[in-house]
């Protein structure tokens, strides 16, 4: 029986909000979505609740509007997921009864790709035909789908190539390939740069003589993210 009286009433509402946007932004109006007086919801004390620990939702009794509460960090919540949602409830008293609402976290551009290490050595010998694949470091990207890194791409030059490709769910790799033999007897220089699209970041190659190898530094810069 006390079931019954739970659920009698209970409807599913779903929602969609993007992240971080700022305290106190409107998500909706229960009043209007439910159908009921605002005087309603304060007599039988509405209440947003969460199983979060942090409460990011809330509600004005004298106007139905459930507003944000919290700072909504999607990465934060669904860290390795495209689609990202928080579940609440809205609960009624005298009878209760439990709405179930959904929202739908979008995702921003609030962050910049990076690369683990700032600077990486290839050690290549001069011997090593045209055509040789080299695997490089990719750059690692909190955002997911639209804002995620799409490409990569190198300047013309006579010794490289790059190759770019998709590894799925997001994911590039990308290798370095050897288009020209490299002479350590010759002065040899090369500076290309990278730019990736999805986050303004490119790549610095130096091409080097060396006593036996040819050392191949790859320099990765970021530059201020701005939103």
């Amino acid at each position: 029986m006390l079931l019954c009286l739970c659920e009698c009433g209970a409807s599913h509402l779903s929602y969609t909000i993007s992240e971080e946007v700022n305290k106190g932004t409107l998500l909706a109006n229960i009043a209007k979505d439910l159908n009921v007086d605002v005087q309603e919801l304060e007599d039988r004390d509405l209440n947003i609740l969460s199983s979060n620990s942090k409460k990011y939702f809330d509600v004005n009794l004298g106007t139905g509007d459930i507003f944000v509460n919290d700072r909504i960090d999607r990465e934060e919540l669904c860290s390795n997921t495209e689609r990202c949602s928080l579940r609440i409830q809205a609960v009624l008293l005298n009878p209760m009864v439990v709405h179930r609402i959904e929202v739908n976290v979008l995702d921003i551009n609030d962050n910049s790709p990076d690369f683990n290490e700032n600077l990486y050595f290839l050690n290549i010998s001069e011997s090593v035909s045209p055509g040789e694949r080299f695997l490089l470091p990719v750059a690692e990207d909190a955002d997911m789908g639209n804002y995620a890194v799409k490409s990569y791409k190198l300047d013309k030059n006579q010794h490289f190539s790059l190759d770019v490709q998709s590894t799925g769910e997001d994911g590039l790799s990308a290798e370095l390939v050897l288009e020209k033999a490299l002479d350590r007897e010759k002065e040899c220089s090369c500076c290309h740069s990278l730019p990736m699209y999805g986050g303004e970041l490119w790549w610095q190659c130096a091409v080097l003589n060396g006593p036996a190898e040819i050392c191949c530094e790859i320099f990765f810069c970021t530059p201020s993210h701005q939103l």
